[in-house]
């Protein structure tokens, strides 16, 4: 039986939907604000030529676009959709020991391994999603079904040793090659880490214009009514899902090479999950922007509790939960969720 997939079956009228659509986006903002956009933009970009500038600052700003990067895309599932995976750290794996392994055992190259990895979790989390949301798993009973999956990932990772070396962990030799995912110049990963971030922002603000964002929005709002209204619940929902897996691969390839060196508890474990969370509810996970501000703001902070803290382990992961739990009582809407009732601010921040 087709599926009507008129503008009026999503209980809107023509005329108002493609008033929706037509709305000024981030590019009609206005001058000052481009002007402003454009000045920060270039300011990252010469950022590695200031001189005297250490490489742990650029390391850190690395890492608030790997992370911005990882909440951005958990938002296309878990603030677009409504589908909260906790296990998410898991994608990062695959696409970290996929191109690792690969590269090791057949010398392929990582940015070819990037892709298979992407397509493995692609596979892993639609067969993931396809039996959870067939099962009628929603809310908080998925949520649990990512922590379990994660678990299990986890110690797939640690228990194949004779394949990922387990808890010893995976070094990567470095010989300096751009199509070996290697550079001599140590700044090219800025740069790489900077386009990566750029391309899953612009699909993250395309996908939340477009009509399929505003099915994933209807569906987790209200599935029952978004199913009335003629939306597939299922393909909203799993279509985010294996989106947002598939990003999180590819940075998982990004760390290995960055890194040279992967374990499971650096690419897999529970705590790595928790943060991509904290980062994306901090800033505002219904927007496109939320995974940037909230990495702009905690990844400095998580790099000094991870040195402050080192000889107490856990008790960086008990005060981000701390932290999770506050910002859900207090401030559930994150950052960019203060600025939501101004519709010039909306149209900017694309809630």
């Amino acid at each position: 039986m087709s599926i009507d997939t008129t503008p009026i079956s999503l209980g809107i009228t023509r005329e108002s939907r493609e008033a929706v659509l037509s709305r000024p986006g981030l590019l009609k903002a206005g001058r000052p604000l481009l002007i402003a956009l454009a000045v920060v933009l270039v300011a990252v970009l010469a950022l590695p030529f200031v001189p005297g500038i250490r490489f742990y600052t650029l390391t850190v700003i690395i890492l608030v676009f790997f992370y911005a990067t990882l909440a951005t895309g958990w938002s296309i599932a878990g603030g677009y959709a409504g589908s909260h995976s906790v296990g998410h750290a898991a994608f990062v794996g695959i696409g970290a020991y996929t191109s690792t392994i690969l590269l090791r055992d057949f010398g392929l190259s990582p940015w070819l391994g990037m892709l298979v990895g992407m397509v493995l979790a692609g596979l892993v989390a639609m067969l993931l999603g396809y039996l959870s949301f067939r099962s009628g798993l929603r809310g908080d009973y998925f949520t649990l079904v990512t922590v379990a999956a994660g678990m299990v990932f986890y110690e797939l990772a640690n228990g194949l040793s004779w394949l990922t070396a387990g808890s010893q962990g995976l070094p990567i030799s470095y010989n300096p090659n751009p199509f070996m995912f290697q550079f001599e110049d140590r700044n090219v990963y800025y740069y790489v880490a900077f386009a990566m971030w750029l391309v899953v922002v612009a699909i993250a603000y395309r996908i939340r214009r477009s009509r399929f964002g505003y099915e994933m929005l209807a569906v987790r709002d209200d599935e029952a009514a978004a199913a009335r209204g003629g939306v597939s619940v299922m393909k909203a929902k799993l279509s985010s899902y294996v989106i947002s897996a598939v990003i999180a691969a590819a940075m998982g390839t990004f760390f290995a090479q960055f890194y040279l060196y992967i374990d499971p508890m650096a690419v897999m474990s529970l705590n790595m999950s928790v943060q991509i969370i904290l980062i994306a509810a901090l800033g505002g996970m219904n927007s496109y922007l939320g995974g940037t501000v909230g990495a702009i703001i905690l990844v400095p902070i998580m790099q000094w509790l991870s040195a402050a803290l080192s000889g107490f382990p856990g008790v960086d992961l008990a005060l981000y939960g701390l932290v999770l739990v506050l910002i859900m009582l207090f401030m559930p809407f994150g950052v960019l969720g203060l600025l939501r009732r101004s519709s010039k601010w909306r149209k900017v921040i694309g809630w």
